[in-house]
């Protein structure tokens, strides 16, 4: 009861906006609202399962975005959480920003999500999957790294397309985090270099280089270096593939203990039938590199998913998926663990939700 009574609550918030600012302007100015419903169910399939058994709202947001003014603009999103033992309702993003003043960029400042991969860029009910491979998961959060601070994109001068960005933000926490956390000895760095190119057949890809660093108040730092792929192929008739992958590799560095290093993958390749009907599989791979056994050995281990997705999207403002989440999680020593899960997720905005880059 009292998570649905967070969700109200936003819903509630929205309708006080008021009705006219689900319009969009003539011209394009003017505040712009959306409001997505992201509603998720997690059910036993057979042999061992983590499963909830049960259908939820597992977040509704409230997005409220705009210009300002000739030069700047502004984006609020604030967000109900409901799959957490107790209602979460906080703020996602809340930040000043522009392309307009200076030449080749764009800035912005406040509170937003992390400027690198490709998943971080986005809310995760716009991912192309249900829930998160296992390397966002555990190099970003569950939903994805969001901090306060600045971050600026310039597009270099060159003859080939080459944006870079670069950040920083607080650093007194990391990943989707419900305290205030404590003061780093360096805050959160990191930077971002992408590139895009034309592909035959009337597609695209981008490709980016990330990297990012931190030193917590305890004197743990941490490294992340990672490349994000994204191709896209689309017809006229909605038909098309996209491929999308990331690889990073995380290195901690503890101010007591030992040093960790761990590699995450994954690959989606998604087949497009139409522009309603998209058939992909999520195969997602992630392992310690530095793990050792209680002797002191070096130990594989690996932790493998495959999950196929089907999509059913009857427009851009609702999608409708079903997957089986199929997962194995394998070490020297030890009997495999196993987790089969049946996904079902539906996604919908009311409202015009903004475009996004590629």
């Amino acid at each position: 009861m009292q998570k649905l009574i967070s969700h109200l609550l936003l819903l509630a918030l929205a309708a006080l906006v008021g009705p006219s600012s689900f319009a969009q302007s003539d011209d394009g100015s003017g505040l712009k609202t959306c409001v997505t419903l992201d509603l998720m169910g997690n059910f036993n399939a057979p042999r061992m399962t983590q499963a909830t058994d049960r259908f939820d709202v597992r977040e509704s947001e409230l997005l409220l975005y705009g210009p300002i003014d000739h030069l700047y603009d502004a984006t609020l999103n604030l967000a109900a959480h409901g799959d957490s033992a107790r209602p979460l309702f906080e703020l996602h993003e809340a930040y000043i920003g522009s392309s307009k003043l200076i030449p080749r960029s764009r800035f912005r400042l406040g509170q937003f999500f992390l400027g690198i991969g490709r998943l971080n860029h986005f809310h995760r009910h716009d991912w192309p999957v249900v829930t998160a491979p296992k390397s966002q998961l555990e190099f970003f959060g569950a939903e994805g790294a969001f901090d306060t601070g600045a971050e600026y994109t310039f597009l270099a001068p060159v003859p080939f397309f080459l944006e870079l960005t670069g950040g920083v933000t607080n650093g007194w926490t990391y990943g989707h985090v419900h305290n205030a956390g404590t003061k780093p000895r360096v805050p959160t760095i990191y930077g971002r270099a992408a590139t895009y190119t034309s592909l035959p057949g009337a597609g695209g890809m981008q490709t980016g280089i990330n990297y990012l660093t931190r030193k917590s108040g305890q004197g743990d730092t941490m490294t992340l270096n990672g490349v994000d792929l994204t191709a896209k192929w689309r017809s006229p008739d909605g038909s098309g593939f996209l491929l999308q992958s990331e690889i990073w590799h995380r290195q901690l560095v503890p101010a007591v203990g030992k040093l960790e290093r761990s590699l995450g993958f994954y690959v989606l390749p998604q087949v497009s039938l139409s522009s309603q009907w998209h058939i992909g599989v999520l195969v997602d791979l992630f392992t310690v590199l530095t793990l050792k056994n209680i002797t002191g050995e070096p130990t594989a281990n690996s932790e493998i998913r495959f999950v196929p997705t089907l999509t059913y999207k009857t427009s851009e403002f609702v999608s409708l998926r079903a997957a089986l989440d199929w997962a194995t999680a394998k070490q020297k020593g030890i009997d495999d663990r196993y987790n089969r899960s049946l996904l079902l997720q539906a996604a919908v905005n009311l409202g015009a939700h903004p475009a996004h880059e590629f």
